[in-house]
């Protein structure tokens, strides 16, 4: 995704972070120290039921999105208003369904809530919750919406979707393997950028809010085209990290339906696609320098692989032998 889309806008930048800026991931024993972390919220957190406090807490801010998740073992109770300009995402899932929301509501596992920044929380946990959540500036969601969807969205103030099954199992999934990224790497923004768990999440959102089926059905011919140029974007940009963001903006169509036209004509989607071309390309540049004492190191970063490890196995697992193999230094005497 493009540095400008992602670069923190305005008071949402201290909005749902730890005060350092650097990921907040804890175990808590007071259920007041919620406050200690949402910098811009206005109102109060109270335990309803009986019993010592025991709980954790783990919010990080990324380039452009934030995630936040609590686990509880008593009921509390949120009232109160998040002053910074996010739209929030929260899954209903087995793990918070008792949760009564906005003060009245109970909702059944598969739904999403969509809070508009100008609402505000009312919300009771049960015993042993857990609640995940994700956050968007909202000028990003509305420009990220529609350029992966090719249109625009307006939600009211509070909203509970009920989406395609497999979809939102998708996101729920996504926004948990973020948070796992989150811990092991120190942060989202020490995550890998290729192919980017932020960018990644957002496709997966943007599928849980587009109802299948809605989108123009294109024309055979016209799909043809569009993996065309795709693909010519594509192989101009082989050293880069591309996003799906990237792609779609430049080839004026919806994510959507760039998948199923690549996957009509590869089996598989475009950021799949790029990444195969990606390893060929750095395959070849190792090839060349097989004779010329070259390192698998030099050549990975002059392709753009950030993280050695990760590169060597991915091409591993693609080609069934190390980069080092090929490149002829396994083995070779000083």
């Amino acid at each position: 995704m493009r540095p400008n889309r992602l670069n923190n806008q305005g008071s949402a930048r201290r909005a749902v972070t730890s005060r350092t800026g650097k990921p907040a991931g804890k175990r808590i024993r007071n259920f007041e120290a919620f406050r200690e972390v949402f910098a811009d919220w206005d109102g109060s957190f109270h335990q309803m039921s009986r019993g010592p406090f025991e709980g954790s807490l783990h919010v990080d801010r990324g380039r452009g999105l934030r995630i936040f998740e609590v686990r509880t073992n008593q009921a509390i109770l949120t009232r109160g208003v998040d002053h910074a300009p996010l739209m929030t995402f929260i899954p209903v899932t087995v793990r918070n369904a008792q949760t009564v929301w906005q003060g009245h509501r109970r909702l059944d596992p598969g739904r999403l809530i969509v809070k508009h920044p100008e609402a505000g929380y009312h919300n009771r946990t049960a015993k042993e919750t857990v609640l995940s959540a994700l956050l968007l500036p909202l000028p990003v969601f509305r420009e990220v919406f529609q350029v992966l969807a090719g249109k625009d969205i307006r939600f009211g103030s509070w909203s509970a979707l009920t989406p395609e099954p497999e979809a939102m199992a998708r996101f729920e999934t996504g926004l948990q393997t973020a948070f796992r990224a989150s811990i092991h790497y120190g942060g989202l923004t020490s995550c890998p950028d290729d192919p980017s768990f932020e960018s990644q999440l957002l496709q997966l959102l943007v599928d849980v809010l587009v109802a299948p089926g809605v989108e123009p059905e294109m024309g055979a011919n016209a799909r043809k085209q569009l993996v065309r140029k795709a693909v010519a974007f594509m192989h101009d940009r082989l050293t880069l990290s591309l996003t799906a963001l990237d792609v779609c903006e430049a080839m004026q169509v919806s994510d959507r339906a760039l998948r199923r036209a690549f996957q009509e004509s590869f089996g598989m989607g475009p950021l799949a696609y790029f990444r195969v071309m990606r390893l060929h390309a750095v395959r070849a540049e190792l090839r060349r320098q097989r004779d010329w004492h070259g390192s698998v190191a030099d050549i990975a970063q002059h392709w753009n692989f950030g993280r050695l490890g990760a590169f060597a196995q991915a091409y591993r697992d693609h080609f069934g032998e190390l980069p080092s193999v090929t490149l002829g230094v396994r083995g070779r005497s000083p």
